[in-house]
């Protein structure tokens, strides 16, 4: 454990160094200890093409939990506040020990990699890259552990442009009330 302190430590140095670094990629067994389990709330999130995202745009807010689940798997739940309506979803991240930290979600097998949110001066925050191989979609959004977001946004657009082809955001403005988190097991394919 101390390796993966020291580890750490010089990632965070050579990050003041070199900013552009790309961030760390979050195993499942990190993911499933206190730090990264439970309620999170959704940001915004960012890519290369508008269609990627315009599925977002009418989303206002969204807070979603991160859990255990069976057969080597993390569940995240979800509910979506949009158009005056609340949605509750689910996505299912299998992990194959071969490939952790890359994860597949849903049928189309979509890969996701969580990332450490301090990558964005956030120790608070994690972020999801999504790739939809079929498709050709890349998604990377912004969780926050509580509702306040102002400098997040920043910071998250800042380090997007290290990537320079992310440039489209879709960020939520939070006008109304979070939904309440329900179990479901569905998801949908917008917001996949």
């Amino acid at each position: 454990m101390a390796f993966f302190k020291i580890l750490g430590l010089a990632y965070t140095v050579a990050q003041v160094l070199v900013p552009c670094l790309p961030p760390i990629p979050l195993s499942s067994e990190v993911l499933s200890t206190d730090k990264y389990l439970g309620k999170w709330y959704f940001v915004g999130v960012a890519s290369w093409d508008d269609e990627d995202i315009a599925s977002y745009n009418t989303l206002d807010n969204s807070v979603a939990e991160l859990k255990k689940g069976e057969n080597n798997t993390l569940i995240m739940v979800g509910a979506l506040h949009q158009n005056d309506q609340c949605l509750n979803m689910a996505w299912v991240y299998h992990i194959n020990p071969d490939l952790d930290p890359l994860l597949t979600e849903g049928q189309d097998e979509n890969l996701g990699v969580f990332l450490d949110g301090r990558w964005i001066k956030c120790s608070s925050c994690m972020l999801v890259a999504k790739l939809h191989p079929k498709n050709g979609f890349l998604r990377i959004m912004l969780f926050a552990r509580n509702e306040s977001t102002e400098d997040l946004v920043n910071n998250f657009k800042a380090k997007m442009k290290c990537f320079s082809l992310i440039d489209k955001f879709s960020i939520t403005p939070r006008t109304k009330e979070f939904c309440k988190l329900e179990e479901k097991k569905k998801r949908s394919a917008d917001y996949s």
